[in-house]
């Protein structure tokens, strides 16, 4: 009997990059990207590197605990850039 070998992306193995970082911020749900848009604001003006992980694509997974009506499950034919004025202002006030 041959070993079934799995061929889908989630099988392979994962590309590791090294990277240097002043702030490692983990997750890509709403609070890590909150914390993300607030310490750019001073990380800029120090010159300090910011580094968000996380272990899915940050534009399209998660439901954000069903919060937010789960609106970031699916974005459609609506602008990026729509869709983050939305967030912006629903999280940041």
């Amino acid at each position: 009997m041959e070993k079934e070998t799995c061929t889908f992306s989630y099988c392979q193995k994962p590309e590791v990059v090294e990277v240097e970082t002043d702030l490692l911020l983990i997750g890509g749900g709403m609070a890590c990207c909150g914390a993300a848009y607030e310490a750019a604001r001073w990380a800029s003006a120090n010159k300090l590197k910011i580094t968000m992980v996380d272990k899915a694509a940050t534009d399209r997974s998660g439901a954000v605990a069903m919060g937010l009506s789960a609106i970031n499950t699916y974005i459609g034919e609506n602008k990026i850039e729509d869709y983050v004025r939305y967030v912006r202002a629903d999280l940041m006030g």
